[in-house]
């Protein structure tokens, strides 16, 4: 049998259901009707931020009909978190930090939502007990385990951050760091992916940012954890596409040469290359052989990536990095500044470019005379020149060097025995031949 109870317009609105009115008062407490009255009540208060009376009615709510409605808790936190910061003393202040983290286990217990309640538990710990760092990580632990890719961005940097914390005071691992920035940056990566651009893809990138360098940072990201943790792994997978890829972008970040020098980068790179033949994975390959020195094998994987790839920027870089291949190992300096060339023809801008010209210049023997040799010069400050005119990001080596080959003009008086002057236009022979002008080192 059904009964009437008249309640508060507000409350009868909440109980609407297609369940049975008995069954949706019970959501109410024992007491209905003064229930709807102090959801009202305190709501009013809410929506004025009037937060110091609305605490009362709100109280009520949440110790005598904690199931009515979400935004007991939703609302509870600002509440609390309003009283936290206008507590009169620690004591005080500690108690009603108590009583926030209880709002969040409440409204776990009451409406579920584990994960991403838990998230948002452990942000509100690091902000009022900053001490308590092993507790913030194992709430951000859980709340990944219960969301994996779907945990908040927020989350996932805090719990890399505080994953770093951890490994700093020797609590984790460099192994446990590893594993946890792997899994993190897969999740931030994968939301970044899937995310429509706009304000919400820009947080998204940011955070995926942030928990890069925090791992960058943390002193965990070296070769040998990175390798201990994975080297085992790909034995027993050696076909397992998605781990290579996890292995080169983890040595790809590690401190140190010796991550691509180490042979697991370069069979990860491999059964990458093999299972998806594109721009990334011949990069990969590129620069593996790179860092051991073999500019035959390097080159031909540049060149591959460098065919494959659609991203200018991208295909800049690497044409930069053929350009230090030629010049570090293979010793060709026409074929260095060409690649030098072709990724200033896609970034006009791309100062470091100009520089290694610069560097190529200088490290060549042109001319037979004294006056021949140091006229190279002019075209090595040249190039220094335009470099920070167009790059402001190199302009403290460019003029550092451009001071240093300036000290090697020829004199005035050289210049003046041999019938040029100076502002003369000369061209400068061998494999350069570049014009430049004359100027003197007085």
């Amino acid at each position: 049998m059904k009964f009437k109870v008249f309640l508060p317009v507000l409350l009868i609105g909440l109980m609407m259901s297609t369940v049975s009115f008995a069954q949706d008062v019970s959501k109410y407490g024992d007491d209905p009707e003064t229930c709807g009255i102090k959801l009202s009540t305190y709501t009013e208060f809410f929506n004025q931020g009037n937060y110091k009376d609305a605490m009362p009615a709100w109280r009520w709510c949440f110790v005598n009909c904690p199931e009515a409605t979400k935004n007991i808790y939703i609302h509870g936190t600002t509440i609390v978190e309003f009283f936290i910061d206008n507590a009169s003393d620690d004591v005080v202040r500690e108690a009603y930090i108590d009583t926030l983290l209880m709002v969040y286990d409440n409204r776990i217990k009451y409406f579920n939502q584990e994960g991403i309640v838990l998230g948002r538990k452990g942000l509100s710990m690091l902000k009022y007990r900053p001490n308590d760092i092993q507790g913030a990580y194992d709430v951000f632990e859980r709340s990944f385990e219960l969301l994996g890719n779907s945990t908040e961005y927020f989350a996932l940097r805090y719990y890399m951050n505080t994953a770093a914390v951890l490994f700093g005071s020797e609590i984790l691992t460099k192994e446990n760091v590893v594993e946890i920035y792997s899994k993190v940056s897969d999740a931030i990566n994968y939301q970044v992916e899937n995310a429509a651009d706009g304000p919400k893809k820009e947080k998204l990138v940011e955070a995926a940012a942030d928990i890069e360098q925090l791992f960058v940072n943390s002193g965990a990201a070296d070769c040998a954890a990175i390798i201990s943790l994975f080297g085992p792994k790909l034995e027993e997978s050696p076909e397992d596409v998605e781990l290579a890829k996890k292995i080169v972008n983890l040595l790809d970040r590690g401190t140190g040469d010796e991550c691509q020098l180490d042979d697991l980068y370069m069979k990860a790179a491999v059964v990458v290359y093999q299972s998806e033949k594109n721009s990334t994975s011949a990069h990969s390959i590129a620069q593996g052989y790179f860092k051991r020195g073999d500019g035959a094998n390097a080159e031909k994987y540049y060149k591959e990536a460098i065919e494959l790839e659609e991203d200018g920027a991208k295909k800049a870089d690497m044409y930069y990095e053929l350009g230090l291949l030629y010049y570090n190992i293979l010793k060709n300096y026409p074929a260095s500044r060409s690649a030098a060339r072709s990724a200033l023809a896609i970034d006009p801008n791309y100062g470091k470019a100009y520089m290694l010209i610069g560097r190529l210049y200088a490290a060549t023997s042109c001319g037979e005379t004294a006056f021949e040799k140091k006229s190279v010069n002019w075209l090595v400050v040249d190039q220094f020149i335009k470099a920070k005119s167009v790059d402001p990001s190199v302009a403290d080596e460019a003029n550092e060097l451009i001071g240093r080959y300036s000290s090697r003009f020829p004199t005035l008086e050289e210049v003046f025995w041999l019938n040029f002057s100076e502002g003369q236009t000369v061209t400068i022979g061998c494999w350069i031949n570049e014009s430049t002008t004359i100027r003197c080192n007085q």
